[in-house]
């Protein structure tokens, strides 16, 4: 087994994040496009969807998340959990 170097793989790992950057970027455009927001992982929870989570107003946080991501209710729920509580 050969030993692994920073040096050679910080130049491969700087071209995946701006691979993924990209590939996001198109995913946004085209989930505008057909009205279906793409939010990047990246990102975190929306503005709005965390301000109602901090406020105490889960359900209405995951519900608002669900709408904007598109996504199940329990996916939604978990991304909640996780933004504010740090866990699942």
């Amino acid at each position: 087994m050969s030993d692994v170097y920073w040096d050679d793989l910080a130049p491969r790992l700087e071209g995946l994040v701006e691979r993924i950057a990209h590939i996001e970027k198109y995913l946004a455009d085209l989930g505008e496009a057909v009205g279906h927001p793409f939010l990047p992982f990246s990102t975190g929870l929306p503005p709005e969807v965390a301000e109602l989570a901090r406020a105490g107003k889960t359900l209405e946080a995951v519900t608002l998340y669900r709408k904007l991501a598109n996504v199940s209710f329990e996916q939604a729920k978990l991304a909640v959990q996780k933004a504010t509580t740090g866990g699942g």
